[in-house]
């Protein structure tokens, strides 16, 4: 998981490879199957790796691993709630006290 700062690290390179994909696109006349998208996230994903230390493969996983769109740990499953205002763990079903 990302705090907000790196996250902001990362999306600002998700972003970078999403432009410098589509200006490829235009200038070569490439159709978007022939530009893999690992390889145009690869500076996104190795930043991701040396952040968190862990390899990920799907670039798009990586855009959901901001750490304030959950909720605090739930003290039953130790789980993370699904988001911050959560009354119930999804995971477990056990009652938020607030």
């Amino acid at each position: 998981m990302l705090d907000d700062r790196e996250f902001a690290e990362i999306s600002n390179l998700h972003r970078d490879g999403m432009r410098a994909t589509k200006e490829f696109r235009q200038r070569m006349g490439v159709p978007l199957e022939n530009a893999s998208l690992r390889e145009r996230m690869a500076p996104m994903l190795s930043h991701y790796e040396r952040l968190t230390g862990y390899k990920e493969t799907n670039p798009n996983a990586v855009m959901h691993h901001q750490l304030s769109l959950y909720g605090p740990p739930c003290k039953h499953c130790a789980k993370p709630l699904r988001t911050p205002q959560a009354k119930l763990c999804g995971s477990c079903m056990f009652p938020v006290e607030r």
